[in-house]
């Protein structure tokens, strides 16, 4: 497919209009199992790509192509794309919306389950950009951040109670395992609200843009085993005390008295909640047992 259709063109092809326009062309129907919500909104692509700070050196990694429409404007800005969608019945569309652009790479496989290391230039650092279907946000975000790559940065749209959990600070309602684990991993800034109508077709929650900043992870293998230990312990019991809530791993973490002494050293109450310890608090914890 050449560049000069209409998809292809200065048109932008982000609107209701256009979208629908392109999918009666192709006869597809979004597929509601894989979440399939496609962005038909200019602005708030720009807003992701603002958010991703995209300039012309950068190498992204996109995750859920969909029908290209972010992928073009990333394109646009970007040195290279690496676009992973799992849907393989969007080619024909992403060919027509993307053409033959040289530095677009189109894989698709699932997320999930592909190398990415082979997505990925050797000894780049690198960004993704992400609009993923709601249910495998967590999963993903996970196996990202866990993955020997250097990210330099991650932007995702993701559903808004999910990046209000991200997002929360100790004591919230919101605040849980999902929220340490990933702070752990990650700054994490929730950067804008998206309304529901800018997606087609429309999902039933709102969701927000989320911007991502890996932090270097130096503990220990076995710290970062007791810190998961930790946090998925607390969380299963997070109205307990947290001496009441760790007695049940104590053989797991040395004994009653190196409990006793981890929480002396760290001037830490035993009748506290673990709902209340920061996601830097479960680590000194982790290595204060290790």
């Amino acid at each position: 497919m050449n560049g000069s259709n209409r998809y292809n063109s200065e048109l932008n092809p982000a609107s209701p209009r256009v979208v629908k326009e392109l999918l009666r062309k192709h006869g597809f129907r979004p597929k509601k199992r894989l979440g399939q919500n496609f962005l038909v909104d200019g602005n708030i692509l720009k807003k992701i790509v603002a958010a991703a700070e995209i300039c012309p050196e950068d190498f992204i990694l996109e995750v859920g192509a969909g029908i290209g429409v972010l992928t073009k404007v990333l394109a646009d800005k970007a040195k290279m794309v690496t676009a992973v969608e799992t849907d393989r019945a969007l080619a024909p569309l992403l060919q027509e919306v993307l053409g033959t652009r040289e530095n677009v790479r189109l894989v698709f496989d699932d997320i999930l389950k592909t190398n990415l290391q082979s997505l990925t230039p050797a000894n780049m650092t690198l960004k993704v950009v992400a609009n993923i279907p709601y249910y495998i946000t967590s999963p993903l975000l996970f196996r990202l951040l866990e993955a020997k790559v250097r990210w330099k940065l991650l932007v995702f749209l993701v559903q808004k109670e999910v990046g209000e959990r991200i997002t929360a600070v100790p004591g919230n309602d919101a605040y849980g395992a999902l929220t340490v684990g990933i702070q752990h991993y990650a700054a994490v800034k929730m950067v804008g609200t998206v309304s529901p109508s800018v997606f087609l077709p429309r999902p039933k929650v709102s969701s927000v843009i989320l911007r991502l900043i890996p932090k270097e992870i130096k503990s220990s293998a076995e710290t970062e085993r007791v810190f998961r230990l930790l946090v998925r312990t607390v969380f299963t019991f997070r109205r307990k005390k947290l001496a009441n809530a760790l007695r049940r791993i104590v053989p797991e973490l040395g004994g009653e008295k190196r409990v006793q002494e981890a929480f002396r050293a760290m001037n830490l109450d035993p009748g506290e909640r673990g709902e209340n310890l920061s996601p830097e608090q479960f680590l000194t914890l982790a290595s204060h047992l290790t």
